[in-house]
């Protein structure tokens, strides 16, 4: 879409010079109809392009220099096809005849109707723009002005800019994707370099297969001043869809602009705009992993950025949250999201992100956490995953290095603590599987017990859930996990994940009774330990024996004493 615009204006602009131009140039003593040929000739001879002029050229002369055309169309590269690269239905452009004398141009109104411009880009990256972007080999470089040369136009002004029914389309056959700009229509008031002007844009993005059709439209102020290289846009309303982006955005310094915002959003859902199997976050079993998406270094060293974006409702990778700031800051390659906040799921989330690409590799820092978050739907939401209820407070600071997702994944290193309380662990009932466990050993079947089943329904209840992490290299070790629960006593837990390869090795030992969890994330598999059970038993039964010889001897000790008295 961006480069759609971005050729766009270069289209729009040169179309203004040219029409411009030819409103100078052209005098009463001149038909420019007698020159239809003389142009198709010079655009064929510049370009190598076939240009077509349909129904007469018409102008005025005084107060206003104009020019207006019936239908235009400029033939496509070679290699794209019949289909024209750009074609118009009209257009004019009028200027003040008076003005010129002290080198000022000022435009009346330019008009613009049923612009039709096809873009493309064919299997090998040639682009079908690049002969008329590119020098002509026949023209000739001329010397440069003396810098103290006077300026060849005092200013610009145009009273009015408008565009209608324009329709853009972008074809990449090098990456198999498809967009289009239909219904464009631009407005303007009175633009004058270092003045605001009203603007009104609408159109409707295209995109996908079978095309979805999203509609935008756009009113600000614009102040847009060339020769301090600066743009202002105050009172922005931008619609797109059901959602509703105000506020104000600065640009300063053109050739290494510095951007400043400070916007709101009343609401938005980013899944709409994602495609199906991004906003699902779902990964077929016997699917291919997609290929890692590196971090465009160039761009985010070249960032100056400091704004506030406030998000009434938000809904992304299928999480909803609401009253969401967020605030960023970006210069010399250090770029910082945060303090940050939110509402979601009945708590809150608080949170700080930092990336450092300044040096060969970027890093990452982030240190965020949620307080009195309901678990169930935030897990479910966000993962499809609902083995866990009750009121959680998390909290986690780490930091990873790398240039996409995986590697930043396996270079995570930090702290994570947790704390949930009033809830339920579904999918295994603790107390159920230490029956089985005790019901094996008394019925001598203990190595026969090569793993616990749980059935559907089963949960273990708690009222607290709590421990920490420590995150090295993407696993995370837990040595203190504590349940406390209404049906069991002396709950612990230790053991890891390890996120890149997303499998548990964890173990729940409930009294003497130790209960393995191993295997992937989505399916893992539960056994009782039954070596570390006997090897309880046994000491538990040294225990019991060193006990009574203990009380043995005690009792002879006793017995003794009492002889000698």
């Amino acid at each position: 879409m961006i480069k759609s615009l971005k050729i766009l204006a270069i289209v729009i602009g040169g179309l203004l010079a040219l029409f411009i131009v030819l409103a100078i140039t052209l005098t009463l003593l001149f038909d420019p109809n007698d020159y239809k040929k003389n142009i198709i000739e010079t655009v064929k001879d510049k370009t190598g392009r076939e240009l077509r002029i349909e129904g007469k050229l018409g102008w005025s002369f005084f107060p206003w220099i104009g020019i207006e055309t019936g239908r235009l169309e400029l033939s496509n590269a070679p290699g794209f096809g019949k289909e024209p690269f750009a074609s118009i239905d009209s257009a004019g452009a009028k200027v003040a005849l008076i003005p010129l004398l002290s080198k000022n141009v000022v435009v009346d109104t330019f008009l613009l109707d049923g612009l039709k411009l096809n873009l493309a880009r064919n299997s090998a990256g040639r682009t079908n723009w690049e002969d008329l972007t590119a020098p002509s080999k026949t023209e000739k470089v001329t010397e440069k002005s003396a810098p103290d040369s006077a300026p060849a136009i005092g200013g610009i002004g145009i009273n009015k800019i408008d565009i209608r029914s324009a329709d853009i389309t972008w074809k990449d056959q090098q990456a198999g994707t498809r967009y289009a700009v239909r219904n464009f229509d631009l407005t303007t008031g009175k633009i004058l370099s270092g003045q605001p002007a009203e603007v009104k844009l609408s159109f409707d993005l295209e995109s996908g297969a079978p095309p979805v059709r999203k509609h935008l439209s756009l009113k600000s102020s614009m102040n847009l001043d060339l020769q301090a290289q600066m743009l202002d846009v105050t009172n922005l309303v931008l619609d797109v869809d059901d959602s509703r982006l105000t506020g104000s955005l600065g640009i300063q310094n053109f050739t290494g602009p510095s951007y400043r915002f400070d916007l709101a959003l009343n609401q938005i859902d980013l899944d709409r705009y994602l495609t199906p199997a991004s906003a699902a976050g779902a990964k077929k079993a016997d699917a291919a992993p997609p290929p890692p998406v590196e971090i465009p270094l160039s761009l985010l060293r070249s960032l100056n950025v400091k704004g506030k974006l406030q998000i009434g409702k938000l809904k992304a990778l299928n999480l909803h949250s609401s009253d969401v700031t967020i605030q960023a800051a970006a210069n010399n390659g250090l770029i910082t999201l945060g303090p940050n906040q939110a509402k979601l799921y009945s708590g809150n989330y608080a949170g700080r992100i930092s990336l450092d690409v300044r040096g060969k590799t970027p890093s990452l820092s982030v240190d965020e956490s949620v307080n009195g978050v309901q678990l169930a739907p935030m897990l479910k939401d966000a993962l499809q995953f609902d083995r866990f209820t009750g009121t959680a407070d998390l909290s986690a600071k780490v930091t990873a290095q790398g240039l996409d997702a995986v590697r930043i994944k396996e270079t995570l290193n930090g702290t994570a603590a947790f704390s949930v309380q009033q809830g339920a662990i579904k999918g295994m009932d603790l107390k159920k599987m230490v029956d089985t466990i005790k019901t094996a050993q008394r019925d001598n079947l203990l190595q026969k017990l090569t793993e616990l089943k749980p059935e559907s329904g089963d949960e273990t209840p708690f009222s607290q859930l709590s421990g920490t992490a420590q995150i090295k290299n993407g696993t995370v070790q837990n040595n203190d996990l504590k349940i406390m629960s209404p049906d069991l006593v002396n709950v612990s837990g230790a053991g890891s994940a390890d996120l890149p390869k997303e499998t548990l090795d964890y173990r729940v030992t409930v009294g003497q009774y130790p209960v393995v969890i191993s295997g992937p994330f989505s399916s893992p598999k539960f056994r009782v330990d039954t070596s570390a059970l006997l090897k309880g038993k046994v000491e538990e039964k040294k225990a019991e024996v060193k006990e009574k010889v203990e009380q043995k001897l005690e009792k002879k000790l006793k017995d003794k004493f009492k002889q000698f008295k």
